[in-house]
């Protein structure tokens, strides 16, 4: 073989490899920084902004199981936490939520809430998101000051409709807080109902 055909056969390899490994290398940062398949940013932010109490750590660990958010949500309406993950199980940062804590400050949190936990060991989420006026009342309808027709319409759920956010940071807030005592008083009807069945089922 010549001189003449060896050059562009060096020269083709030259070029194949410079093109395999660009073609390689980002498709292993991808896998490297590649998140939870079915698990989203949107999802963490609703679940820890209805819940702001539970890690977002264990959040993501139960979306990674359930991919669902209303699922995770009424997982811990029934347990009241949520387990937290293995140390076996990777977290992305693209799903960690932004909340800078100061560090001077850190001591002092933490110091308050050992001591608010003394003080009020065994909190229901009735008692934690004031919800004592809204519970069953003698006919056994919940309490709503509150609701108006125009309420209970928005609050029906449409078969097949997606969710639609508000415009507005404050309403979506609202909107999800919402949600949120409404899930809290359907678990503990469904609770409630779950244990008088218990009761009145007859022993044999």
């Amino acid at each position: 073989m010549s001189s003449e055909d060896i050059a562009p056969t060096i020269l083709l390899i030259v070029i194949l490899y410079f093109v395999f490994r660009c073609l390689s290398r980002p498709r292993q940062s991808a896998s490297g920084e590649a998140g939870i398949r079915g698990v989203t940013r949107a999802m963490v932010d609703t679940v820890h902004g209805a819940f702001p109490d539970i890690p977002a750590s264990n959040i993501i660990y139960s979306l990674s199981r359930t991919r669902s958010s209303q699922a995770t949500s009424e997982e811990i309406l029934e347990r009241g936490f949520l387990p937290a993950p293995p140390a076996s199980f990777s977290i992305p940062a693209s799903l960690l939520p932004d909340q800078p804590t100061p560090v001077l400050a850190s001591t002092t949190t933490q110091s308050n809430t050992k001591f608010t936990n003394q003080q009020k060991p065994n909190q229901t989420l009735i008692d934690r998101f004031n919800l004592s006026s809204r519970l069953p009342s003698r006919k056994g309808k919940e309490k709503d000051p509150a609701e108006s027709p125009a309420t209970a319409e928005a609050e029906k759920p449409v078969v097949g409709a997606k969710n639609e956010w508000a415009d507005s940071k404050e309403r979506r807030e609202q909107e999800l807080r919402e949600r949120k005592e409404r899930m809290i008083l359907e678990a503990r009807r469904r609770l409630l109902e779950k244990q008088a069945k218990e009761t009145t089922t007859p022993t044999v």
